[in-house]
């Protein structure tokens, strides 16, 4: 077959493109032929000889609701030329394109966030909380329109999937596949907090996520480390004009905080860590969840990731409040304080994450499309309820 798949980007080093990318890589190895209508593309990728890269971006426009309306235009138009030319498939993430598409793989559902209680207009009215309120609400209006104009959806987690259901999707029209991890990548290593920038003596905590805003709850998770004197925190994410940095030093934490900004070796760094922190606020699926077990790491997280429940058998502290200080405190001391127990949960992760290997939920993917009839015509379809197992 000749597949079209239409998103922003088809790479290794961020979590959505993961995804792709391993779609993708799977779709080459069984003989398909993809036409990649993309901003970005891996390298290795982009050199196959049964890989089209269509380039396309947003760029030239200041915002990014603006370069998302640009970006969707562009594609549409290339997916258009692409039909012309022959393409049996059409696969999108949510809202990149106002074309019909045969799949739709949803990472995030705007309408779920926007009834988040840690959105930012709910915490207070300003130019910025306004237009990002606009910039979701938007989305609502933009995903509801490209659901409806799509075959099938694949939900990422267990959580996409209810939001979706929530917000009037046919289940008969629904896949749950969850996200996979690279257990060759992500391998269990030595503690190391030399490669942190950080002394020897303490644990070292890693987080791995948004620096800038709080939905992650770095914020919760600086003021609970200044509770656990016996435990460092390594940060990766861009800090660049967010709060945080000032947050630690406000706490008197600054000393066992190191800030790393964005990394492509994030897998070098969680094995080099001793625990993995992640209490998010909202989180479809939580990819550095799994990246963390695989990588032999305990793990802090809440209800709210819709990784959470893959770990709840023994590798993974799951808190039904990322607001419950001190029950965020409590683990993080236990976990700072007890290697053995760090070990044991470690090992349960890795076993869990060895189920969930990359190319398990690659083929599952690319199984749905071959099983699929020709969708992007705009002809109707029924089907059943697809879920992955753990």
């Amino acid at each position: 077959m000749r597949i079209a798949v239409v998103t922003q980007k088809i790479v290794r080093h961020d979590g959505q493109g993961r995804v792709n990318a391993v779609v993708v890589e799977e779709l080459l190895r069984r003989g398909h032929e993809v036409v990649a209508i993309a901003a970005e593309v891996a390298d290795e990728l982009a050199r196959h000889p049964s890989l089209r890269w269509v380039p396309v971006d947003g760029g030239g426009v200041p915002t990014q609701l603006m370069k998302d309306q640009l970006f969707a235009w562009r594609a549409s138009r290339a997916l258009a030329r692409a039909r012309r030319a022959g393409i049996d498939r059409v696969v999108v993430n949510g809202f990149v394109s106002w074309a019909r598409s045969d799949v739709n793989a949803v990472h995030f559902v705007h309408s779920a966030w926007m009834r988040s209680p840690t959105h930012p207009v709910r915490k207070g009215v300003s130019p910025l909380s306004l237009y990002r309120a606009l910039y979701t609400l938007l989305n609502v209006g933009f995903e509801r329109w490209s659901f409806r104009r799509a075959g099938r959806l694949v939900a990422v987690s267990r959580t996409v999937a209810e939001e979706l259901r929530r917000d009037g999707i046919d289940p008969a029209r629904l896949a749950v596949i969850d996200n996979g991890v690279d257990v060759a990548e992500f391998r269990p290593g030595t503690p190391d907090p030399a490669l942190f920038g950080l002394p020897p003596g303490r644990p070292v905590a890693l987080f791995v996520g948004d620096a800038r805003s709080d939905r992650k709850n770095l914020d919760g998770v600086l003021r609970a480390l200044a509770e656990v004197p016996d435990l460092s925190l390594a940060v990766v994410g861009d800090e660049r004009g967010g709060p945080f940095p000032a947050l630690a030093r406000s706490l008197g934490v600054e000393d066992r905080v190191r800030f790393l900004g964005h990394r492509r070796d994030v897998a070098a760094l969680m094995r080099a860590a001793d625990l993995f922190v992640f209490p998010t606020r909202y989180e479809p699926f939580g990819l550095v969840l799994l990246e963390a077990a695989a990588s032999g790491l305990p793990v802090i997280t809440t209800r709210l990731a819709g990784a959470s429940w893959l770990l709840e058998d023994g590798a993974a502290v799951v808190l039904d409040d990322p607001d419950a200080q001190e029950a965020l405190v409590e683990a993080m001391r236990r976990l700072a304080a007890d290697p053995e127990e760090r070990r044991r949960m470690g090992q349960a992760g890795r076993r869990i994450a060895e189920r969930h290997d990359w190319p398990v939920t690659a083929g599952r993917y690319v199984d749905l499309l071959e099983a699929m009839g020709p969708l992007a015509s705009g002809v109707g379809v029924s089907g059943t309820l697809v879920r992955s197992t753990s």
